[in-house]
């Protein structure tokens, strides 16, 4: 049986500058910048976990340059890329380290804002609707003031992380303290997004949960069926919690977490293309914020197991 297995790595530099007229430019209290710094290293990780799951892992590095202007940070996010390639996980999207670094705002590269920009654009402002666009990822957000912009799928989402919330206060909370009036965001020479202190608070007071409408999905209806499903391509890691199958001719990912698929198919000697499992499931039909319909599936029970014509059948756990 395969572990799972590193096999490529994702690296992203970015510059933060703490910066004020009074501000002696060559020092910070270890008081202000050590939660901060703890503060930039969580937002990222947070961000990670809810964007990739145990797809990928990321760890912050942090090297302090002293310019004669400011207090500049650089930072380096180092992403391992975890690809499980003896289970049915290997199609998953992972969002690489510079993408999570756009998405939370930090710099840029996308046609929509991403959290950061969002929160400053935003400010106080309700949102009024959010629909999707012809661009995937990217969100038309309109507030009820009027005003329209496009917005990173993924940034609004981030919106509702209340861990995310709690890091970014952290990021931002030497403002106002010893002289420093500003933060700003940077990749390399390039100033991206800067926030004052009372920039700063308009931002945390726009990240508030319930001033903010996550487009997240909201659940309308689910029916249990009983199907037959094939297995799209081989498993070996009793670990993984979602399998992809063929329900009928679409493939599909199903939630197993809940029954004995993974050690049945590990006892066995791995699940095969093809292998046929008849199984109670709930499909539950999830309305986006922009009007379509996505299905999730979830394996409920086992009913009966048949395996390609090349595999000794073994009996199932229950």
């Amino acid at each position: 049986m395969a572990e799972v297995e590193t096999t490529e790595m994702s690296r992203q530099v970015f510059q933060v500058a703490y910066d004020g007229k009074q501000f002696d430019a060559h020092s910070m209290d270890i008081q202000d910048l050590a939660p901060a710094l703890l503060s930039f290293g969580k937002m990222v990780r947070e961000a990670n976990a809810q964007l990739n799951a145990k797809r990928a892992t990321v760890k912050v590095l942090v090297t302090s340059d002293f310019e004669h202007k400011c207090f500049n940070i650089s930072f380096e996010v180092v992403q391992t890329i975890l690809h499980q390639i003896t289970t049915l996980l290997q199609s998953e999207e992972v969002k690489t380290a510079r993408s999570i670094l756009v998405d939370l705002g930090v710099i840029g590269g996308s046609s929509g804002l991403g959290l950061l920009g969002y929160l400053k654009w935003k400010k106080s402002n309700k949102v009024e609707s959010i629909r999707d666009s012809d661009r995937r990822g990217i969100v038309v957000v309109q507030l009820g003031n009027g005003n329209i912009a496009n917005v990173s799928q993924d940034a609004i989402e981030l919106a509702g992380n209340p861990k995310i919330r709690s890091a970014l206060e952290g990021v931002l909370a030497p403002l106002g303290t010893d002289g420093i009036q500003k933060i700003v965001f940077k990749e390399g020479d390039s100033e991206f997004t800067s926030l004052d202190d009372e920039g700063a608070k308009e931002l945390l007071a726009a990240f508030a949960l319930t001033d903010i409408l996550v487009p997240v999905v909201q659940d309308e209806l689910a029916d249990t069926v009983t199907a037959w499903l094939r297995v799209y391509s081989p498993v070996y890691d009793e670990r993984a919690d979602k399998w992809r199958f063929y329900y009928g001719e679409n493939p599909i990912y199903a939630d197993i977490a809940d029954t004995t698929i993974a050690h049945d198919a590990i006892a066995r000697g791995g699940a095969l293309v093809n292998d046929l499992y008849k199984v109670k499931m709930e499909v539950r039909q999830h309305v986006t914020a922009g009007g379509n319909v996505r299905l999730d599936y979830k394996i409920i029970d086992v009913l009966d197991f048949k395996p390609t014509d090349y595999q000794p059948s073994l009996p199932l756990r229950r």
